[in-house]
């Protein structure tokens, strides 16, 4: 073993954790070809709130934040996870800051900068675990399943297989169409690969996709738009001979230029980032806590070596995210493609890291990727995080209360903090009920009293 070889396993701990170099850079290439498709579907996400000429700095964006945040974390806390912007954080980011309660982008980036700035207070103080505790499980349990749904509609709604009608609040779309077809393919064929277990099931998807609408659109000039977005690629996308460029950094920084926020908007903008942090504290735990149980770096006592750097990291990578211009960076479950692999150190998380560190100067070819080739990805993840209603003991009216309404009103209402702020009111309302209001926690209480105080002067200032 040469001496650089011995100074990076000394480093990260390699050798002491039951693994090689080999190992860990296989891992590393693993992950990030599991969570490739982040650098696809986060901009096509965020684009209708940023607008969709900047669609090639999303990706830059995209992959400035994940770079950066793996390599802290492999860095600093030495642990074996990827970080990238999140799913579902993204979605509430766009659909709901931005397109549903009008804050301008900047505006939303800085909103996900102050949840980011809070989590690391939270975390470094020792507060976030108490807060997480006074959360019901139901509670965190029906957030998770209600943000799968909400990104099942938005990817069904952006692929064109669900559209708005004038009878009914949805309908299914024109499924002759052959952008829609391509969209029902592309979920088909990630299902398929996801069934068997693939680890690769989205990347396998969105390639095939891609496939088979360069064919199609050659040899039967499929040229179809829905919803105002281009579904299949290879027409009106990227020159294939214009691949690679220099990074454009264009929404670095953008996060400071936020302009004015009116009076009316500060309950929304506080609203925003409460939920949000809820979110992000949810989402990181939950991941951190798998992927360390995976690993094997969880003692008997179920304490997790490293997991407060781990916590600090993902804080400050959505700060430095929000600053990148994307929305919330966090911790990847995907993480555990590479630790199944055989990975088990910090070096996993440097290796993806690097890998986006590459993909900064092929950003033109991510516009050929369109929203039929990623609704198999939104499709999955939804699917994914769906699977949180399993877990709900449905044995009280408290708690299929609560999951209804949190579930349904994210869905349809087209906002998650609607589905955070009345599945909370569901809550509250049934344990008062039922005469448990004294086991109510204060901060749910003072959660729910903030909710309200946003919904009251929204419609009394909303004409």
């Amino acid at each position: 073993m040469s001496e650089l070889s011995v100074k990076i396993d000394n480093f990260f701990h390699i050798t002491e954790r039951g693994s090689d170099l080999k190992t860990e850079i296989k891992g590393g290439v693993i992950t990030f070809l599991a969570m490739f498709y982040i650098l696809a579907v986060n901009p096509s996400i965020l684009a209708p709130a940023a607008g969709e000429e900047l669609f090639g700095q999303l990706v830059t964006a995209t992959a400035l934040a994940s770079c950066v945040s793996c390599i802290l974390m492999g860095l600093y806390a030495r642990f074996p996870i990827a970080l990238a912007p999140g799913m579902g954080i993204n979605a509430f980011v766009s659909y709901t800051v931005v397109l549903s309660m009008g804050f301008s982008y900047p505006q939303a980036l800085l909103i996900v900068l102050i949840s980011g700035i809070a989590f690391f207070i939270l975390t470094v103080s020792g507060l976030r675990m108490k807060i997480l505790q006074a959360i019901p499980m139901v509670m965190k349990l029906a957030i998770t399943a209600g943000i799968g749904f909400f990104i099942v509609v938005v990817g069904l709604f952006n692929a064109g297989i669900i559209i708005h009608a004038t009878g009914s609040a949805l309908e299914l779309g024109d499924l002759s169409a052959p952008g829609t077809l391509l969209a029902l393919a592309c979920i088909v064929i990630t299902m398929f690969f996801w069934a068997r277990n693939s680890w690769g099931a989205v990347l396998i998807g969105i390639i095939a996709t891609i496939i088979i609408g360069f064919v199609g659109g050659a040899l039967f000039g499929w040229d179809t738009v829905v919803n105002g977005a281009q579904l299949i690629p290879g027409v009106g996308t990227a020159a294939i001979t214009d691949l690679i460029s220099m990074p454009d950094f264009g929404l670095f920084g953008v996060v400071f230029d936020i302009g004015s926020i009116e009076g009316t908007m500060w309950s929304a903008f506080i609203v925003s980032i409460i939920s949000l942090l809820i979110i992000d504290m949810f989402d990181t735990t939950g991941t951190i806590v798998g992927v360390s149980r995976s690993a094997g770096i969880m003692d008997e006592d179920g304490e997790i070596k490293g997991n407060e750097k781990a916590l600090e990291v993902d804080a400050v990578a959505t700060v430095f995210g929000a600053v990148a211009g994307t929305s919330t960076t966090t911790s990847f479950i995907e993480s555990s493609t590479g630790i199944a692999a055989g990975a088990r150190t910090g070096l996993m998380a440097v290796v993806v890291g690097l890998l986006f560190m590459a993909m900064l100067f092929f950003v033109p070819a991510f516009a050929i990727i369109t929203p039929a080739c990623t609704v198999g990805a939104l499709f999955l993840v939804g699917l994914a995080m769906i699977t949180a209603l399993r877990e709900i003991e449905w044995n009280d009216y408290t708690t299929i209360a609560t999951v209804f309404v949190t579930l349904f009103m994210m869905g349809l209402s087209g906002s998650i903090t609607n589905g955070i702020a009345l599945g909370t009111f569901a809550y509250i309302i049934c344990m008062v009920a039922e005469g448990k209001w004294r086991d109510i926690s204060l901060v749910l209480w003072a959660f729910e009293i903030i909710f309200l105080v946003h919904f009251i002067l929204l419609y009394e200032f909303t004409p």
